[in-house]
């Protein structure tokens, strides 16, 4: 049976007399007895199996071995202060930072403008965010799954999975991607019209399958990414393909759909972290309120 370890009243104890001149002194300093400083010190004495002070009365000395014990205890101690006085400090009021990785146009056309609403209600938590294509190929997959694994990233929010099981993967929603204009549209204009979209996109090889003789009249005009396509819209009669979700922002309220073509992509866009035993709490509530707030759009 292994020996009981000394109580910590009972190192402090040491600790104390250690630096004063008498244990007289040490009681003083710690509103006790100068009988109980005595009785912790010699059952420390006993559980240790060697003595720590000489004993005599007129010398307040210590051993070898309490010489070596009480300088490493007095630096024990001090971070023990230091860090007790720093949980005094840290309350609901310290403030914790996220780094998150998101597709721009999920910032730009859905996530900023709800941020207020997650502000509101955890005030205390920062969020910090870093982009990506909103389609990101094999190399930038691989790069989000090392920034996670090595904590520069705390979370990413993609198309598709990433092939690493050493991250926790949860999907958020299956993107349904629909036809828009920035004029009123019918099937024969949208077929009229030049078409902004990426031509490499899981979107556009979906909505191509899906609509093999319409895309073989269409012309379209190649762009990078969804955010180009929508912007070039403006003041135009063009057409393009987003994400539906996107169309709940401000500025897309009014655009025309065509949702008789619109298609589902077969991939869910998913929110990735490190897996963990324990998950820090700030990371846990970004996320709930994320799936919340997607479920209600």
């Amino acid at each position: 049976m292994s020996a009981k370890s000394p109580s910590l009243n009972a190192l402090r104890v040491f600790t104390v007399a250690a630096q004063a001149h008498s244990f007289k002194a040490a009681a003083q300093q710690l509103g006790v007895s100068q009988s109980a400083i005595t009785r912790q010190i010699q059952n420390l004495e006993e559980q240790l199996g060697t003595r720590l002070f000489q004993r005599d009365n007129r010398v307040h000395a210590l051993t070898p071995a309490g010489l070596v014990l009480a300088p490493e205890l007095q630096r024990i101690f001090r971070e023990l202060d230091r860090v007790v006085n720093r949980s005094r400090t840290v309350g609901d009021d310290e403030l914790t930072t996220l780094r998150i990785a998101v597709p721009e146009s999920f910032l730009r056309w859905w996530l900023a403008s709800r941020l207020p609403d997650f502000y509101s209600v955890y005030p205390h938590i920062r969020l910090y965010f870093s982009t990506h294509s909103l389609f990101p190929d094999s190399h930038e997959r691989a790069d989000i799954a090392t920034q996670l694994q090595h904590e520069t990233l705390d979370l990413a929010i993609h198309y598709g999975k990433l092939r690493e099981k050493s991250i926790r993967q949860t999907p958020l929603y299956q993107p349904t991607y629909v036809p828009i204009c920035m004029q009123p549209i019918d099937e024969m204009h949208a077929q009229q019209q030049a078409w902004l979209v990426d031509l490499e996109s899981p979107y556009w090889r979906a909505f191509s399958e899906a609509n093999v003789e319409l895309t073989k009249q269409l012309s379209t005009i190649p762009v990078s990414n969804s955010n180009i396509a929508v912007d070039l819209l403006t003041g135009s009669s063009q057409m393009t393909l987003l994400d539906r979700l996107f169309l709940s922002h401000p500025s897309l309220r009014d655009v025309s759909q065509l949702a008789s073509q619109q298609v589902q992509l077969p991939q869910p866009v998913i929110a990735s972290i490190r897996s963990r035993q324990r998950q820090p709490v700030a990371l846990v509530a970004f996320i709930k309120w994320l799936e919340a707030r997607i479920q209600r759009a």
